[in-house]
């Protein structure tokens, strides 16, 4: 219906905005963008896996809802609304945060800020548009929707632990750097 593409359009706009702009803000903060941007990736993959029971939970809700609102279509259709703000705000707001951490990550200084999000932000946007159709039109067909949801875990959990070895390693390197270089 329409009310439901409208839930899930803003749902999942609105949480990747949040992200983004909390996720922005705590990659400026932090030493190690990449540690963080692996760590929201682990995170993602539990919040992914999670993802049937939390809406069969959320099915449970609705269903109780619907008995003792049913009168009250205008009311039902906020209760819809706000499920489905609330199925999609985990993984939303995670995915969210991924883009600006790993941003902060791949500039070094701020002139090379907006060179090094257009590069990700094309790779993020092809990347997408790839996932979307084989998702769409390959993954949940041979594999159900759980199936395409273990395949995305999966994605996440090898760019997580990517992430977090390359920034054990950068971070070894780093620290080896610094004793090496006399204090003046």
């Amino acid at each position: 219906t329409t009310q439901a593409v409208s839930a899930i359009l803003t749902g999942f706009f609105g949480g990747m905005a949040i992200g983004s702009w909390g996720g922005g803000r705590l990659a400026d903060r932090v030493p190690r963008p990449l540690l963080v941007y692996g760590v929201l990736e682990a995170i993602l993959v539990a919040v992914v896996l999670l993802t049937p029971l939390t809406f069969r939970l959320i099915g449970s809700v609705y269903q109780g809802a619907f008995i003792s609102l049913e009168a009250s279509p205008q009311v039902l259709g906020l209760v819809r609304f706000g499920l489905a703000l609330l199925a999609l705000a985990p993984a939303t707001i995670l995915m969210g945060a991924t883009l600006p951490t790993l941003t902060r990550y791949l500039s070094r200084d701020a002139a090379h800020l907006s060179s090094a999000f257009g590069r990700l932000y094309a790779a993020n946007t092809v990347g997408a548009i790839v996932g979307t159709a084989v998702a769409g039109f390959v993954l949940i067909e041979l594999l159900g929707l759980t199936g395409a949801l273990v395949v995305g875990a999966v994605c996440s959990g090898t760019a997580g632990l990517v992430a977090l070895g390359l920034d054990r390693w950068t971070g070894a390197a780093t620290v080896a750097v610094a004793e090496a270089t006399p204090a003046v």
